[in-house]
């Protein structure tokens, strides 16, 4: 595998965990808007990063887990985040 596959799955990895912390602390009063914010944008940008670097990586087979992985995620979670980030911003 190599090192930007790697970093791909890292940066898969770093949004799952935002993806649980936000899940975890959102209905927190003591977890403040602006920590959301931060973890709403690592899981909207990690896996568009996520798929750039696995995208310039060698290895075919892992490239295209690597690409599936962090598309599924974008597609299945970036939406709402980012919703969720707008209604954060401008909603009020």
């Amino acid at each position: 595998m190599g090192k930007l596959n790697a970093l791909s799955y890292l940066f898969f990895s770093i949004a799952v965990i935002a993806k649980i912390i936000e899940s975890t602390f959102i209905t927190s009063h003591f977890f403040y808007s602006h920590y959301l914010n931060f973890t709403l944008l690592i899981v909207i940008v990690s896996p568009f990063v996520g798929i750039i670097l696995a995208s310039f990586g060698k290895g075919k087979k892992t490239k295209w887990i690597a690409i599936a992985l962090n598309g599924i995620f974008l597609f299945l979670f970036s939406p709402l985040a980012l919703l969720n980030l707008w209604i954060i911003n401008f909603g009020k």
